[in-house]
């Protein structure tokens, strides 16, 4: 867009907002006044909404709802537009620039909840076994001598990551910003600080035994390299700078495919949530260990440093090996 209108929108969302969301919402609020630009020729502008707030009504987002359905898009997409169009409509009203937020009685169709689901105690078991001894990770040749060379110490940081995912929950983006003063680490008991949740809401973790115990392990094979910065989990290469979602993401690629069994960072977040719900912890105390949405939050509210720690200790045994 030409005007500013997407500028202030942005700087509105970063206040409230993770980068993940605010990323979402951005996109759909670009689709939406592409649309009206296109079937209605007009470009909304804020001095043009200041002036002619009727432009942008009810009518208008439902109509944009509406051609969605048109193209055939999967309900949850449609569900997510109208859930965006909400929120920019309530930057619209709060930063003056229509007199209300002109999507509020828009209906968002409301999606069947799905049945909780994480990967069975087999498919731990078989994940978890592939994580026991290196792997070669490249083809590549002129590479290949220095990845058996560091085998040893991938397989120690990708357990430890594997590891932390599936038990202590967090999101692919939370992990990797994790920096080593986070961690806490003793006999009996242990934590992790997710310093910027998603809403930019902190939140402690604490973590069961193998969880501990694969990142001591961890943190011992760290301390061999020269690390950037104070990431804790860091690229085994000339760089040693923080690790990305994407080689995460690659890695348990690769883990799936020796394994074979279908494996993301968020198949073990709900791995995690499905253990902890079927271990009897009640849904506040999971809802604080995972950090859900502030509605989630709101919805089931808060919960005592004891119940996260109890609910820790509740995975100590669930671990395959």
């Amino acid at each position: 867009m030409s005007n500013d209108l997407m500028q202030h929108f942005e700087r509105y969302l970063t206040d409230k907002n993770g980068a993940v969301s605010v990323k979402g919402y951005m996109s759909d609020a670009r689709k939406f006044l592409a649309w009206t630009k296109d079937e209605r020729g007009v470009e909304l502008t804020i001095p043009l909404l200041q002036t002619e707030p009727h432009l942008l009504n009810k009518a208008v987002i439902e109509a944009f709802i509406k051609n969605l359905h048109a193209e055939k898009y999967a309900i949850s997409t449609i569900a997510r537009h109208a859930a965006s169009m909400r929120v920019f409509g309530n930057f619209l009203a709060a930063r003056g620039i229509t007199p209300i937020n002109p999507a509020e009685k828009v209906k968002i169709e409301k999606l069947p909840l799905p049945d909780p689901r994480g990967l069975t105690d087999e498919e731990r078991a078989k994940l978890e076994y592939v994580f026991r001894t290196p792997w070669e990770r490249t083809t590549n040749k002129t590479k290949r001598k220095r990845k058996l060379d560091l085998a040893p110490k991938l397989i120690v940081r990708d357990r430890a990551i594997m590891l932390t995912l599936m038990y202590a929950g967090p999101r692919v983006s939370e992990l990797v910003n994790i920096d080593v003063h986070d961690v806490t680490l003793k006999d009996r008991s242990g934590w992790i600080l997710i310093r910027n949740g998603k809403g930019g809401q902190p939140r402690k973790v604490d973590i069961p035994k193998q969880v501990r115990e694969a990142l001591a392990d961890w943190l011992d094979v760290r301390r061999t390299f020269p690390a950037r910065d104070d990431a804790l989990f860091i690229e085994l290469k000339r760089s040693f700078s923080r690790l990305t979602q994407r080689t995460i993401q690659n890695m348990l690629v690769d883990a799936s495919k020796r394994c074979g069994v279908n494996v993301t960072p968020h198949t073990l977040r709900h791995t995690y949530a499905y253990m902890l719900m079927h271990s009897g912890v009640h849904p506040k105390t999971a809802a604080a260990l995972m950090g859900h949405s502030l509605e989630m939050a709101l919805r089931y509210g808060s919960s005592k440093d004891e119940d996260k720690r109890n609910a820790a200790e509740s995975l100590d045994n669930k671990s395959i090996f």
